[in-house]
């Protein structure tokens, strides 16, 4: 399953929903955890498409899904698999978000 984050928004915003709207949380929570529920590690994010990241809406994305118990060794698999062309550099962010996540608990 292929998951496009331009389809959820091309503008990511904050952090949490109740900054405003199209948050990491709500990505994380509406998005993504039904689909690692439903397709396990065969999750692929692509991240083009959208006119910037904010690091919280990243970090809130990943690093929250290891918080919320998700497996580390199906988050690092879905890591794997991030797709984008456009900025190259957002997936070492990501896996570092996800180690760090994964180093707290």
């Amino acid at each position: 399953m292929i998951i496009y984050i331009k389809d959820f928004t091309k503008f990511p915003g904050a952090r949490y929903r109740k900054l405003g709207p199209y948050s990491g949380e709500e990505f994380r929570d509406e998005i993504l955890l039904p689909a690692i529920n439903e397709h396990g590690e065969n999750v692929e994010i692509n991240l083009d498409g959208v006119f910037g990241y904010g690091s919280s809406f990243l970090e809130e994305i990943f690093g929250g899904i290891v918080r919320k118990e998700c497996p580390p060794e199906i988050v690092r698999a879905i890591a794997k698999k991030i797709v984008s062309d456009s900025d190259p550099d957002l997936i070492d962010e990501i896996n570092e978000y996800i180690e760090d996540a994964i180093s707290a608990k």
